[in-house]
């Protein structure tokens, strides 16, 4: 932009500087004496001799001066040279910019191999997290008792920090896999709970359909997590935070939804038959479509929800 103006402003004096010449060359010309319209006015001195005195008449003569032809070629040169300037002044720019334009080409790249290298390098280091989680923990599993350990064990408590600490690390790929993991291995079943996942990061886990049936995630942050489709039949999720979590066609059946945070959460099609609802939070959730046979909840927590049309609710009727 800078070199365009400054190309520009050249232009400009060049023409101004030109214009302001040719004026100059032919307004000289309406007047005599000036040279510019070919005469030169001089006064010349002629003394007549054979007299005491010696008599001086001055004669006023015209004598041939420059001709426009001649201020016309004594204009080109300059002309020609101010054009010249100008023109290479212009190239410079216009090579300027192109190199300006590679700089800010090449500098793009490198700043997107640079944020490709480092997203490698984070996905690298979740990895290696992941992998190190599980084989400590399957250190636990195998050397340390961990299935048949007490509630109040150290050894439970070790394998509660280390999953709380590794969560947060792991994106919602990595988290489904934690918590597959642990529900395969048999450590958060809600009749035998050996790890309490209460307080657990598991926000945007992906978990469309997971099989986590019987499951204990109390008092766990699933806030904006993809829970659409899962099998989460007679889960225990009392005290779990749901807002904005995507519970579409998600079988809740039996589960334990009491004093639960739901704000927001889309329930579209999900099954909630006999599912207890009690002190939990459904404002602004859309539960349209959604199956609320025997369900545990009062009316003053539908009148929460931001939709519940089509939705069966708990005394067999259904919602236009």
């Amino acid at each position: 932009m800078r070199a365009r103006f400054r190309s520009r402003l050249a232009i400009g004096i060049a023409a101004i500087v030109i214009v302001v010449v040719v004026t100059l060359i032919f307004v000289g010309y309406r007047f005599d004496g000036t040279g510019f319209n070919g005469y030169n006015k001089v006064t010349i001195a002629h003394t007549i001799s054979g007299t005491n005195t010696g008599t001086v008449i001055k004669t006023e003569e015209y004598q041939p001066g420059k001709s426009l032809w001649d201020w016309l070629q004594l204009l080109f040169v300059p002309a020609v040279l101010t054009l010249g300037a100008v023109w290479i002044t212009s190239r410079q720019n216009h090579d300027l910019q192109i190199a300006e334009q590679q700089h800010k080409a090449e500098r793009a790249l490198a700043e997107q191999q640079h944020e490709a290298d480092r997203d490698i390098a984070l996905d690298n280091q979740r990895e290696e997290a992941l992998q190190a989680y599980i084989d400590s923990m399957s250190e636990l599993l195998l050397h340390e008792n961990l299935r048949s350990s007490t509630e109040d064990s150290e050894v439970r408590k070790i394998a509660r920090v280390r999953t709380l600490t590794v969560l947060p690390k792991l994106d919602s790929n990595r988290k489904r896999s934690v918590l597959n993991f642990l529900y395969e291995s048999g450590l958060i079943n809600k009749d035998n709970r050996i790890i309490d996942l209460s307080g657990a990061n598991l926000r945007g886990a992906d978990l469309g359909g997971a099989d986590l049936r019987l499951a204990d995630l109390s008092g766990t942050d699933l806030g904006g997590a993809n829970l659409s489709r899962a099998d989460l039949r007679e889960a225990y999720l009392s005290g779990a935070n749901l807002s904005q979590t995507n519970l579409i066609e998600a079988d809740l059946n039996g589960a334990n939804l009491s004093y639960a945070k739901l704000i927001f959460a889309n329930l579209l099609e999900a099954d909630l038959r006999g599912t207890f609802l009690l002190e939990a939070d459904l404002g602004g959730a859309d539960l349209g479509g959604a199956k609320l046979a025997d369900a545990l909840v009062t009316p003053k927590q539908l009148d929460q929800a931001r939709s519940l049309k089509g939705a069966t609710i708990p005394d067999g009727s259904i919602r236009p």
